[in-house]
């Protein structure tokens, strides 16, 4: 604290100083012809601030008064394609020339706050990145922002509905993916692992002003979970004008397939020393239809002995009598043929709402406060539902309440361009409903007759996590051209579950000795039986906490090299508090083979602490010229989650226990490639190569007997050593024809997964040599765009296709739980969609309309790797209406 507020006096006595410098320059075509009103920003890569201004009738530009650092100086002209330089400002009396040469076309620059905590020019990265910007999702007009994310090449998608979709990043999801809302984390610890993930449905559509997608690790930055990559959302937020300005605007959307109506009004007023702004609406989705081939039967693979049932008698009961009873099979792989494009227990309810605001202190100081409030509400999980799962599975709700508050100063001494400091609190809540059915047999002391039992098993479990955290960083300007970001994070995840079980017992039959033989009876009506509640507790009350500092220098070493390098420190403790409900002992007696004890926590509490060290280095090679090139190698971590170390209770299939002594997984990250940009094409291409250790997976490793049957044994393991390489390339050609812009693009994703070293531990078996799950082969999008040189009307087409999955884990067809759902989800597909639309713009006014054919063809597929069918066939239609006054 002492140090702190050295700093921060620092700030006020020396925030004065200025300087003189300046860059001056003059836009114009290839021509030479002058673009008069071009707008031109300059962005100060230390302090973050943004300046712009118009070019004059003579097309020249002036920026007066420059401190000494490095500026992004970048220009637009409608019809024309962007253009960017990165410019030094060595000294108070500098002044530079800078002129722009603009091509006809529609290419545009972006810029990434990801990478390194601030605005860098997407050139001067070592890595890759996408940038999707606002308008980028209004002419998508996606269903969710889980749908908007999979047109990123290197994200494939996780689950289905307007709600469940999620991002997997080279070939990895879940908490393996590190999710960021303005640059806040949205992952928590109480997120399970290869179950679930992030859920970034809790960023509405309509909030987003830009979604960047950095591929490689991002543990240095950011700390725990962004092992093969880092996605940022950024969310409106008020802003200050010049002059008093009051916004009023409107997004409306909807989509045929679901019935998918979502609305959203925005409302702002600011001058040039503070700003108020809030946006709110509704959205609400029936089921959705999957394509029209959709008639589908699991019988096949039960008929060729592809998947079998597990049926009762078979284990337990199978060896004494010597028949299976086929009267009663248990419900798990029960066939199913679909006889309807409705995907049930697809729908979804939810409302949103955020406030926003900030106060210019000074010229050099401001606070920006933010409350954001997310409730998503009757979430199902589609296709979970008989006849195509015995387990139906629903999300009444999912909420998400944060507020944030930042304070900032820039340019309070030559050195000290940038401190802010940013304290955040947030609560994820969030109920789960399982109904799960089971039968079992109950035999006498004479074995006959034996009695046929169904029970039908209701649980609630409600996740409540509480996230206070705080953020703080400064940027140090120790030279012109060298750039150094220190910083602290420290967040702490409280996690609270309740659990409310409901066994309701029925009688449904009996087998009893015929004439012939054993004989079932199948009652007309069941007969009730008891009824049971109780209050389990599958994690116990507990806290994750990580504290970790971080430094990152980045340096201009000369006009063609530029070089980043990262370092930082972490310590992590999960401490458990003695919880009614939470049993473990139970579980695993009489597991086959037995587990271990000191893997189990104590139930009374468990106090855990580690500490982790990552680091990074990068370089860009030419940077701002025609061609440049990069490198960067990334040290990555991820410390296990609560649900790795302490979930104990049923899943879907068996039972999972604790593991405290399963380790984090670490990464060695590998990135290169190259990047071009000439008056007639844009585009990059990459190759990486991520090797993880001590990959951890929830694994079968015991069996165990109980009156329902056998049942499985599952724990989180430290299951093998994995490489994940691929190949990432896209390219853009704008054409100029007959008064209008073309602009042909194509990306490539291309991801091999394979384990170097591990066991199965249900087999014994190596899994050295075999493929990693969940790996898609090759993700292929191409698209055509065309728009009047005006800029006001576009039309587009675009196709994303991806190849069959034939490298196929054993871990996944050796499973005695493979069902056909998973064997369907390999298959290749390609989705076509056309989109037109309308953009007229005045100054900050706006009409924006999007009228959109997704899934043209009306395809029947999966998602690779998901459950339920995707969405068929989509007419949408997106409004944006904007008035100031």
């Amino acid at each position: 604290m002492r140090t702190l507020s050295l700093v921060l006096l620092l700030s006020l006595v020396l925030g004065g100083q200025a300087f003189a410098a300046d860059v001056q320059g003059k836009v114009s075509d290839r021509s030479g012809g002058v673009l008069s009103s071009a707008v031109v920003r300059l962005l100060n890569i230390a302090t973050g601030e943004e300046f712009t201004t118009t070019a004059d009738a003579a097309g020249r530009f002036t920026f007066k008064g420059l401190r000494i650092g490095i500026y992004r100086l970048a220009t637009s002209f409608t019809g024309f394609s962007d253009a960017a330089r990165t410019i030094v400002v060595d000294n108070e009396s500098q002044s530079l020339s800078v002129d722009f040469e603009l091509e006809l076309g529609s290419l545009k620059t972006d810029v990434t706050v990801t990478a390194a905590r601030g605005g860098r020019d997407t050139s001067v990265i070592p890595l890759r990145t996408d940038t999707i910007g606002a308008d980028a999702v209004h002419e998508l007009a996606p269903a969710s922002t889980g749908d908007a994310l999979a047109s990123a090449p290197g994200v494939t998608v996780v689950g289905s509905g307007p709600f469940q979709i999620r991002p997997r990043l080279r070939g990895l999801d879940s908490t393996r993916v590190l999710v960021l809302v303005d640059g806040a984390r949205l992952n928590n610890a109480r997120t399970a692992t290869d179950r679930a993930g992030a859920e970034v449905g809790l960023i509405d559509v309509d909030s987003i002003e830009n979604i960047e997608v950095l591929g490689g690790a991002g543990s240095v930055l950011y700390g725990t979970d962004a092992l093969s990559g880092t996605i940022n959302i950024v969310t409106n937020r008020a802003r200050l004008t010049d002059v008093r300005t009051v916004t009023a605007g409107f997004d409306g959307y909807y989509s045929s397939n679901e019935n998918g109506r979502r609305g959203t009004v925005n409302l702002a007023v600011s001058d040039s020393r503070w700003a108020l702004s809030f946006r709110g609406g509704q959205e609400a989705f029936d089921n959705y239809k999957a394509g029209k081939d959709f008639q589908e039967s699991s019988q096949a693979f039960l008929d060729n002995g592809t998947i079998t049932r597990i049926d009762d008698f078979d284990d337990a009961f199978g060896a004494a009598v010597g028949f299976k009873l086929q009267a009663f099979p248990d419900p798990f792989n029960a066939p199913f043929t679909r006889t309807s494009a409705t995907i049930p227990n697809s729908a979804m309810n939810g409302s949103t709402a955020s406030l926003s605001g900030v106060v210019r202190l000074s010229s050099s100081q401001k606070i920006e406060a933010k409350y954001q409030r997310r409730h998503a509400t009757d979430v199902g999980f589609p296709d979970f539902a008989q006849p195509f799962f015995f387990q139906g599975i629903t999300t009444p709700f999912s909420n998400l309440d944060k507020f944030s508050a930042t304070y900032s100063v820039t340019n309070a001494t030559p050195w000290l361009s940038r401190l802010a400091i940013t304290p955040y609190y947030q609560r994820q809540d969030r109920l789960l409903h399982n109904d799960t059915p089971a039968q079992f047999a109950v035999p006498s002391q004479t074995f006959f007759p034996i009695a046929m039992r169904y029970r039908q098993v209701l649980s609630d479990t409600r996740q409540q996590v509480w996230t206070p955290g705080v953020d703080m960083q400064a940027a140090l300007l120790t030279s012109p051209t060298n750039v150094l970001t220190v910083g602290a994070t420290i967040f702490q995840d409280r996690s609270e579950d309740e659990r409310t079980t409901t066994r309701v017992n029925s009688e449904v039959g009996n087998v009893n000795v015929g004439q012939f033989g054993p004989r079932a009876t199948i009652y007309a009506t069941p007969i009730p039986l008891a009824t049971t509640v109780d209050h389990p507790v599958r994690v116990p009350d507990a806290t994750f906490r990580d504290a970790g500092v971080f430094v990152q220098d980045e340096w201009n070493a000369s006009p063609v090299l530029r070089l980043t390098g990262g370092l930082r420190v972490d310590g992590y403790r999960v401490v458990t508090r003695a919880t009614p409900g939470y049993d473990v002992a139970t579980l695993v007696a009489g597991a086959k083979p037995s587990v271990n004890p000191a893997t189990l926590p104590d139930v009374s509490g468990v106090r855990l602490s580690r500490s982790a060290v990552t680091g990074e280095a990068g370089a860009v090679l030419w940077s701002g010229r025609p061609v440049s090139l990069f490198t960067h190698y990334g040290r990555s971590y991820r410390h296990p989650n609560l649900e790795e170390l302490l979930f104990s209770g049923p899943a879907t299939a068996g039972n999972i226990v604790p593991n405290v002594t399963v380790k984090p997984e670490t990464g060695h990250n590998v990135d290169a490639g190259a990047r071009v940009r000439t008056t007639r094409f844009s585009g990059s291409a990459s190759y990486f190569n991520n090797t993880y250790d001590n990959f951890i997976s929830t694994e079968i490793t015991a069996t165990i007997t109980t009156q329902e049957g056998n049942s499985s044994i599952s724990q989180a393991i430290n299951l093998a050593k994995v490489r994940i390489q691929g190949f990432e390339a896209e390219g853009n050609v704008p054409v100029v024809a007959g008064g209008l812009n073309w602009l042909p693009s194509a990306a490539v994703a291309y991801t091999r997964g394979t384990v170097l070293n591990g066991t199965s531990p249900l087999t014994g078996v190596s899994l050295a040599g075999e493929p990693q799950d969940n790996i898609t082969p090759l993700k292929v999008t191409a698209g055509l765009r065309v728009n009047d040189r005006r800029e006001r009307w576009w039309a587009s087409y675009g196709v994303r296709a991806q190849s069959k999955v034939n490298r196929v884990s054993p871990l996944l067809t050796d499973s005695p739980f493979l069902i056909a759902q998973d064997l369907l989800a390999l298959d290749g597909f390609g989705v076509h969609r056309v989109a037109l639309g309308y953009d007229w713009r005045k100054g900050d006014e706006r009409l924006g309309l999007t009228f959109a054919v997704d899934n043209l063809t009306d395809t029947f597929y999966r998602e690779q790797f998901q459950f339920a069918p995707a969405r068929g066939r989509s007419f949408s239609l997106m409004v944006t209406v904007k008035g100031v006054k």
